[in-house]
């Protein structure tokens, strides 16, 4: 059922907007900016900032927009002279003990202090009284830092502690000008969503030790993904350099699926995209070589177990770590144009039976972010996926002559490689299509073709509910990188080329 609609009046202008709706929301709806702090859609109201002040038809005494719901026949004005100086007082108070290391600070460029001040800032200031100085860098967790100076008590990491993590670990002490934001008993910060505090946190008081003055906000550009930590795939903004390097993920809002938080260990699945974690160049037995050189000796070995009706020698190994498009790629050069039909990965209809939620929020146990989407293409095309102990006894008797393997950048993978790798006889011809340089370390002498990170790719994937999902960043880190239905189709037109060579002869 729709939303029912009721007319509001903001600044002259009548507005429909949905009934209940709070007044904040309603009016950035609108272009109309209400300055907040406190406020957050996803927490309770605290009504703490005292910025989202309006004046209301009827009513002597500003209000706080954020503890206001629209009704029919609301009218509100956010922009004369009374609300305007109520506003700048109220900033001012809050910038009163503030210190000035916006130069210093991770925040700096994305900071709602700065971006009030320079639209609401009451430049002549009225204050004599000396800042209170306040404990700085303060290290309250696995990946937090707190600077109490520049904290404005808005009470929203607190609020997300009570409310969405469920770990109290947040407060505020003492009061007046001497309270601050801690940890009780000064213990760490605990749990898996400990970041999600530094994403609300609107003044730079919580910064990530990751990225602490790693970069310059205005610097990175962001592109939309989805996490590829686990199966619930959160929606993230990849925090990127020029497409060159990564420097963070962070939770881009599906009111769906992850609503506006992450957990921390999708977060820095990141590092497995940047340079030192990465395979650059194609390589055969560790010697580099061209592109062209590594298409032309895989598609020379194939062409000849092809030739001589030997397609049953060539086992693949698959993951649904891989898009929809990936897969169908895979399938449709491998299976469809070469006639191979031996196919192994984990045994994944085990891991979507078994699949729940680890930690009571976001973080599943399904480690791969497309099962669904893999056991579904798999079921269309009517492929029958070997377990990974056929595959290795296979290797172990000879029975598979010719290995290729679609690796992807994930760590947890490397363990179920390494009994691959230990399988793998001397004369067994492999091919390993990775993003990882570790991947390639377990195979010395094969065939390695980077291919792109899961967050550079562009493609569809489904999450544990049967969501499916774009994936649509669309980077290319290195340019000898490329997508799994681009390293396809240059395999067959190879293939093709041979071919036609022998024919004209």
């Amino acid at each position: 059922m729709a939303d029912k609609m009721v007319k509001i009046t903001l600044n002259g202008k009548e507005c429909q907007v949905p009934a209940g709706q709070n007044l904040v929301d309603a009016a950035k709806a609108n272009d109309v900016q209400i300055p907040h702090y406190c406020y957050h859609p996803g927490l309770s109201i605290a009504g703490q900032c005292r910025m989202c002040l309006f004046e209301q038809e009827g009513n002597p005494k500003l209000q706080i927009a954020c503890n206001t719901k629209c009704s029919e026949g609301l009218k509100v004005v956010t922009d004369s002279e009374k609300v305007t100086s109520a506003v700048q007082s109220s900033l001012e108070m809050h910038l009163i003990n503030h210190p000035i290391d916006c130069p210093i600070c991770d925040q700096a460029g994305e900071c709602g202090l700065q971006n009030y001040y320079m639209e609401h800032g009451k430049y002549a200031s009225e204050m004599n009284e000396h800042k209170v100085n306040k404990e700085k860098v303060v290290d309250i967790g696995d990946h937090v830092v707190l600077d109490k100076e520049r904290c404005i008590l808005c009470s929203r990491c607190v609020r997300f502690t009570q409310e969405i993590s469920k770990t109290s670990d947040l407060g505020i002490f003492q009061r007046g000008d001497r309270a601050v934001i801690g940890t009780y008993n000064d213990e760490a910060l605990k749990g898996n969503y400990q970041l999600n505090t530094v994403d609300i946190c609107p003044v730079g008081a919580l910064t990530s030790k990751d990225f602490r003055f790693e970069q310059r906000v205005w610097l990175l550009e962001e592109a939309d993904s989805v996490c590829g930590g686990c199966s619930q795939g959160c929606n993230v903004s990849v925090h990127h350099k020029k497409g060159k390097h990564i420097y963070r993920l962070k939770p881009r809002y599906n009111g769906d699926i992850n609503k506006w938080w992450m957990c921390d260990t999708g977060r820095y699945t990141y590092k497995n995209s940047n340079y030192d974690k990465r395979l650059t160049s194609p390589a055969l037995g560790g010697v580099d070589f061209s592109h062209d050189e590594a298409i032309q000796a895989w598609a020379t070995d194939l062409k000849v177990l092809t030739a001589m009706e030997r397609t049953e020698e060539v086992g693949v190994f698959i993951s649904p770590h891989h898009t929809h498009e990936e897969l169908e790629g895979i399938f449709d050069t491998l299976h469809k144009q070469f006639g191979i039909t031996k196919f192994y990965s984990e045994d994944i209809d085990a891991l979507v039976k078994a699949d729940s939620v680890q930690d009571g929020f976001l973080f599943r146990s399904d480690h791969y972010p497309n099962s669904r989407g893999f056991l579904k293409i798999l079921q269309d095309r009517k492929i029958k996926a070997l377990s990974l102990t056929e595959m290795a006894q296979n290797l172990q008797k000879g029975s598979i002559s010719h290995a290729i393997l679609f690796v992807p950048e994930d760590d947890r993978v490397l363990s179920t490689l390494h009994k691959i790798s230990r399988s793998t006889k001397p004369d067994v011809f492999v091919v390993v299509i990775t993003p990882q340089r570790a991947a390639t370390e377990l195979f010395p002498q094969a065939l390695s073709l980077p291919s792109l990170s899961h967050l550079e790719k562009v493609g569809t994937i489904r999450n544990y509910s049967g969501i499916d999902q774009k994936l649509s960043a669309g980077l290319r880190m290195f340019k000898e990188t490329e997508s799994i239905q681009e390293i396809m189709a240059g395999l067959l037109e190879k293939v093709r080329e041979t071919k036609a060579e022998r024919a004209s002869r």
